[in-house]
């Protein structure tokens, strides 16, 4: 996969990573021993509610509602940045993240992402530690900055929850974007359909 390169910044790009992991592999992430408190937020805070990154790097203290299980996200993908969309999230998570900025003595104002002195880090920081940590964790993938939003779909898809539904969570307007972000197919869809029994056989007439 070939490296992309700024040309305002002169930074490389990190690519686009069709890969996923699977729950056994953001596991064995999670528990790596050396795993400080500051990446395992990083993590749960991408994985959990399946943020973009560039909404998660934008996610404050102020923003996590452990009352409504909710995290409050600015901006994102075809959106103003003053748009503010509500993300159901898991209310162990946000009370880990929300210990984690305590611990910290963050303000409400700053960011759970944040870097050198409390300042909000960037796609390529990020990108770079997802790679070191799937290295680390002895998982043989290249790891692009959507890979852990494309893993927690996944892994919903798996679980049986609806394709509308996980659609809705990833916050795509179009279930077509969805099946293309997860590669799902029409032909997944029928097998998937042939092998629950598909009801039609049950309304129409055995004689067709």
């Amino acid at each position: 996969m070939k490296s992309k390169i700024n040309k305002k910044t002169g930074k490389e790009i990190e690519p686009y990573s069709k890969e996923w992991l699977t729950e056994q592999e953001v596991k064995t992430i999670l528990e790596l021993p050396k795993l400080s408190e500051k990446y395992e937020t990083w993590i749960l805070l991408l994985y959990t509610p399946a943020l973009r990154v560039t909404e998660a790097l934008n996610v404050r203290v102020r923003d996590l509602n452990t009352e409504k299980k909710e995290i409050l996200v600015i901006g994102g993908k075809k959106r103003d940045i003053n748009d503010i969309a509500p993300v159901p999230c898991n209310l162990r998570v946000l009370r880990q993240i929300k210990r984690y900025a305590e611990r910290n003595d963050l303000k409400p104002s700053d960011y759970i992402m944040f870097g050198n002195q409390g300042k909000q880090v960037g796609r390529e920081w990020v990108y770079r530690v997802l790679n070191k940590l799937c290295h680390e964790a002895g998982i043989d993938k290249k790891i692009g900055t959507h890979t852990l939003r494309r893993s927690r779909a996944t892994h919903l898809l798996n679980k049986g929850i609806p394709l509308e539904q996980v659609s809705k969570y990833l916050r795509h307007q179009n279930l077509s974007t969805t099946m293309e972000y997860l590669k799902i197919t029409t032909a997944d869809i029928q097998k998937k359909l042939e092998d629950m029994g598909d009801p039609i056989d049950d309304i129409i007439n055995s004689g067709y």
